[in-house]
């Protein structure tokens, strides 16, 4: 793996990724441990999908840990650097499970039709690991096909999956959508436009280092801050969102529910 930066990071450098990576490691942390202990709150065919949400930030979670480790390891405050030490496949990793289990989630919450369901997944899952898996050769600055410019190839053909996601999110979902109810349709279109504000960012942040010359510190940095803080909005806040789609349908479905629930409402 090529991860060598053309220059060292200097202490402000460091302290953004260190700092930026904790915050990744206790946002995804306890999002898990609230959704865990909320899944009561709903009704037991909508906990599924909360559970998944924790599930999600769960594995988040640990692989965080993982990179606060070795980026500590790989960068010394006291001058000792070794950028090449730097595994940016703990991110992928983290991403080729958790991302399919994001759509996993988006799904289960709308509690459609089981065939409507699974044609969604069967395509929206594969979709998710391709554009993974065509992502980290570009990223990681792997040769395997041994031409210039390779890191942009791997950067455009892992964009072919995601434009494809956008597809069955916005026009196949789209279909579904409406027999619910209006406040869970709102929902939705929010979770949609996040999902692409946030998955946007890395595509951005990929460019920022698309070249085969060593990063430099600053393309670095950008791509780390820039990774963990849509990867906080896209897991954590997804979640949250979802456990409270979660909710309205459990009062939609269940009047006594909704009396003993939101009683204050």
């Amino acid at each position: 793996m090529e991860n060598i930066l053309s220059n060292v990071l200097t202490d402000v450098e460091f302290s953004a990724v260190y700092n930026m990576l904790s915050l990744g490691i206790a946002s995804m942390l306890f999002t898990s441990i609230f959704l865990f202990i909320a899944r009561e709150r709903v009704l037991p065919r909508y906990r599924t999908a909360v559970m998944v949400s924790a599930t999600v930030t769960a594995i988040a979670a640990y692989h965080y840990f993982r990179m606060f480790d070795n980026f500590s390891h790989a960068f010394a405050v006291d001058g000792v650097n070794n950028p090449a030490a730097y595994n940016v496949g703990y991110r992928y990793v983290d991403w080729l499970l958790t991302v399919p289990l994001l759509l996993v989630e988006l799904v289960a919450v709308l509690a459609l039709a089981k065939a409507a369901q699974s044609s969604i997944l069967n395509r929206l899952v594969p979709a998710a690991t391709a554009m993974i898996v065509l992502g980290y050769p570009g990223d990681a600055k792997i040769a395997i096909l041994n031409i210039p410019n390779e890191a942009s190839i791997w950067g455009l053909l892992s964009t072919i999956p995601f434009l494809y996601i956008l597809y069955v999110l916005f026009i196949e979902l789209g279909k579904s959508l409406v027999r619910q109810s209006a406040e869970v349709q709102k929902k939705v279109r929010i979770l949609r436009l996040l999902l692409i504000a946030t998955w946007g960012v890395y595509p951005i942040t990929f460019i920022l280092a698309m070249s085969d010359a060593p990063a430099t510190a600053d393309q670095f940095v950008a791509r780390e801050v820039g990774y963990t803080i849509a990867d906080i909005l896209a897991k954590c806040l997804f979640g949250l969102i979802i456990y409270s789609i979660a909710r309205i349908k459990s009062a939609e479905d269940d009047k006594e529910f909704a009396k003993a629930e939101f009683k204050d409402a």
